[in-house]
């Protein structure tokens, strides 16, 4: 999505001005000239007259009304294209809090609100204006569309905020966002949800704490195990994250048997013929790596022509070693 400030009628009303310029100077640009074809050597001309003319040479005088009135108008303009975002938010919000909003209104809502939350700022605004808890409270509705647009809103806000990360963690929803990615019947949602977990324990000490306090491991080892491709992927690489930072998770993690889920992933990996899973083999042997490399993993008899079937197939060279 992008945002455009760009007016048709200040661009119509500049041309106007232009045109008026040159016809006033001699440049014969005509009407059908300046719109079928521009003398770009006279605009040329026109331009480096403002840049390349000493200051002192210049004669500055007062702006004619007309102009003046130009101005005004491209700046109202301008004004009223620019969205201020803390007036979106609160009226996206007050449709979410509105129960008779029906739920198209409210996934559109969310998906504006999860727009806003991108940015670090209007993340902030969000959060001090009480909206944050708003969608928060979606987390618990009934339809999944809903709930993983919150969990989305909540992925986005969190990231690189502290502030709103430890409200996250130090509040019901972290607790809550793991019972979904563990429980929810809707794939949409344990996918959405374990991606706002993710976003929220990766570089986050305080909230990786809480997250080992809630037992969180267990949630994502148990989504590693799952069948689901992409909760499989964001479990590799939330695993990874926190073992990369911390060698105190590599025990952990290893002591919960991962390595041998890695190694019977990589021997799966070995025998299928898919090239899409080749993101998911990165990341599983960089994690495989990493807890070898921290907590000495023994490695089953069929590893090495495991790897070496890999190491062909992905074309690194003796790196997969």
């Amino acid at each position: 999505r992008r945002r455009s400030y760009v007016s048709s009628g200040i661009n119509a009303e500049y041309g106007e001005y232009f045109q008026h310029y040159y016809i006033t100077n001699n440049l014969r640009m005509g009407e059908d000239d300046l719109q079928n074809h521009p003398n770009w050597n006279a605009i040329l001309q026109w331009s480096l007259r403002f840049q390349d003319e000493p200051l002192e040479n210049r004669v500055l005088e007062p702006m004619d009304q007309e102009r003046q009135q130009f101005l005004m108008r491209a700046f109202e303009e301008h004004a009223a294209m620019t969205e201020d975002p803390v007036k979106s938010m609160r009226c996206h919000l007050k449709v979410i809090k509105n129960p008779d909003s029906t739920k198209e209104e409210c996934i559109a809502s969310l998906e504006e609100i999860a727009f806003h939350a991108e940015d670090l700022d209007e993340a902030n605004d969000l959060y001090l204006m009480g909206g944050l808890q708003v969608c928060c409270a979606y987390i618990k509705h009934h339809h999944p569309e809903l709930q993983s647009l919150s969990c989305e809103v909540i992925a986005n806000a969190v990231q690189n905020n502290e502030k709103i990360a430890q409200f996250a963690s130090e509040t019901y929803v972290l607790s809550d966002l793991l019972k979904l990615v563990d429980t929810s019947p809707h794939e949409v949602v344990r996918v959405k949800s374990l991606l706002a977990v993710s976003c929220l324990v990766r570089g986050n000490e305080a909230a990786l704490n809480k997250f080992n306090e809630l037992e969180g491991y267990n949630v994502i080892v148990r989504a590693l195990q799952s069948p689901i491709y992409k909760l499989q992927v964001k479990s590799l690489f939330l695993i990874s994250s926190v073992c990369v930072d911390s060698p105190e998770q590599c025990h952990l993690y290893s002591s919960m048997g991962v390595p041998h889920q890695l190694f019977a992933m990589c021997s799966r990996f070995a025998t299928e013929d898919n090239t899409t899973h080749e993101v998911t083999l990165l990341i599983t042997l960089k994690l495989l790596y990493t807890l070898v490399q921290t907590c000495h993993v023994q490695f089953p008899p069929d590893a090495p022509s495991s790897f070496a079937t890999l190491r062909d197939r992905l074309a690194v060279g003796e790196s997969v070693e």
